[in-house]
């Protein structure tokens, strides 16, 4: 039988990244009990894979990504707040009194039965990987042999490999531009290729722009790849330009920066939050308050917020929800 916890104080948040730790600690000192359910082992969403110092944070120097969740998590374990790791949501019910959920947790599958006055959602972003390219001829076998990759610092690793390497970065935000700057001073010669404009930060764009102009790097805008096609010593790739004009160069290795997806798919099975409303790109619906179109169900954090993506604004955005919650709930 599953166990209950049952209390109108109870607000279950979905996701441990920086965006639900914030509002659960917010939550705990406004006189709540937070729930956090996490699908990972531990606390810090994609803060976890992010090997590199974080610059942008006021007051936390020299601290890198995976750091910062160390931080973070231990910071919510100190506040005694509930956290479910290796958790999920099996159902989701309304009540008078809220909603009552199914949480399946641990290897072993057990379920608990939560009873919560509010929903949280903060379930963040993922890559977009293989499924983007894999209808490009080549793209699929070029992935799985390794020479061809998605997550954003992946390049960071084998950067000593890579001296002297030619090297295609395909995206025109800011993680392809910075994947440029880091790879340009190594490598012979990095290609960035772009399907329609760039779209990184102007500083970030100017650094690229002095590297194109030192002959480091090599864009190709407005081009579409129509095929990756790999030899014994070289990778190909096919390009149609939106001149007509068809290119083909040559490169080592392969890193794709082809943006972000939320992580709201599962909502679909979820009862009442299957009527989320969400965009066209799958991003929760939110007013500024962080209020999503269901009452008493809030989003935070990257899902809902595909403009400004970081770290200070999944906190922010945290900060916001559980005060929102205090006005809406009662204090």
């Amino acid at each position: 039988m599953p166990s209950v916890l049952s209390s109108s104080r109870n607000i279950a948040i979905l996701g441990g990244g920086a965006a639900g730790m914030s509002c659960a600690l917010w939550l705990k000192h406004l006189g709540f009990s937070p729930v956090l359910i996490e699908p990972g082992t531990a606390l810090g969403g994609q803060l976890l894979g992010i090997h590199r110092i974080n610059r942008w944070i006021l007051g936390i120097p020299g601290r890198t990504g995976s750091a910062l969740a160390e931080l973070y998590g231990r910071h919510v374990f100190d506040e005694a707040i509930d956290v479910r790791l290796d958790a999920r949501l099996d159902s989701v019910m309304t009540e008078d009194s809220g909603f009552s959920l199914v949480v399946r947790e641990g290897k072993h599958h057990c379920t608990a039965s939560l009873l919560a006055r509010a929903l949280v959602i903060a379930t963040g972003l993922r890559v977009n990987s293989s499924d983007i390219l894999h209808p490009i001829p080549g793209a699929l076998p070029l992935y799985e042999s390794g020479l061809l990759s998605f997550f954003p610092l992946d390049h960071l690793e084998p950067m000593e490999a890579l001296e002297g390497k030619r090297v295609a970065v395909i995206g025109g935000g800011d993680n392809a531009h910075f994947t440029v700057k880091d790879l340009a001073p190594r490598t012979a010669l990095t290609h960035l290729i772009i399907r329609s404009r760039p779209r990184a930060q102007p500083m970030v764009r100017q650094e690229v722009e002095a590297l194109i102009q030192q002959g480091r790097v090599q864009e190709h805008g407005g081009a579409l790849i129509t095929g990756f096609y790999q030899g014994s010593d070289a990778i190909a790739i096919a390009l149609a330009r939106n001149d007509s004009k068809a290119e083909r160069i040559e490169v080592d290795r392969v890193f794709a920066r082809t943006g972000f997806a939320p992580n709201t798919e599962f909502l679909v099975g979820l009862g009442p939050l299957a009527g989320l409303e969400r965009n066209s790109d799958g991003y929760v619906r939110v007013d500024a308050w962080k209020r999503a179109s269901l009452p008493f169900v809030y989003a935070v954090g990257d899902v809902a917020s595909p403009d400004h993506p970081s770290v200070v604004t999944a906190i922010a955005d945290g900060a916001v929800a559980a005060q929102a919650i205090v006005q809406d709930v009662g204090a």
